[in-house]
């Protein structure tokens, strides 16, 4: 697939769920910001110039990607170990998604990740809907235990 092809059928989608051009276009091309509650839905679309090996099976296909991420929480000086083992259980029950940590950032973060071909215009608000519900029910359950802090759109 075509980079140009992949963002417009991204931004296709993105008026199909109701939103405009400038509610949703990020700074960059091929990246947006959505809001879902206070929580930012970052959605990004890019070529790859390079093949790695986590993704050199797709890569002479189609090096397009399409990406969501929703930043989750910050994760906790004291216990962050344990949350982190806590999350990698339970992405093996998640659909359309995974928490990952970004130790620059000191945050946790959800995210979906397919090759661009794969894109689909109809789905891309039930993969938003599934995200934001993990980032929910997660924080809930979690919240006490690992004294969370949200990541929020004022942040």
């Amino acid at each position: 697939m075509k980079l140009q092809d992949l963002i417009t059928n991204v931004e296709l989608a993105i008026a199909k769920m109701g939103l405009s051009e400038s509610e949703s276009k990020a700074d960059e091309n091929g990246q947006w910001v959505l809001l879902k509650e206070e929580m930012p839905v970052y959605l990004d679309a890019w070529e790859d110039s390079e093949s790695s090996p986590w993704n050199y099976f797709v890569f002479k296909q189609d090096p397009t990607v399409f990406q969501i991420t929703i930043p989750f929480c910050y994760a906790p000086t004291v216990k962050r170990n344990e949350l982190i083992e806590e999350l990698l259980v339970v992405n093996l029950n998640l659909l359309f998604g995974k928490f990952s940590y970004n130790p620059k950032d000191n945050i946790v973060a959800l995210s979906y990740r397919i090759p661009g071909e794969q894109f689909n215009q109809e789905a891309l608000q039930v993969w938003i809907d599934g995200l934001a519900y993990y980032a929910e029910m997660a924080y809930h359950v979690l919240k006490d235990e690992f004294h969370l802090k949200r990541v929020n759109v004022r942040d």
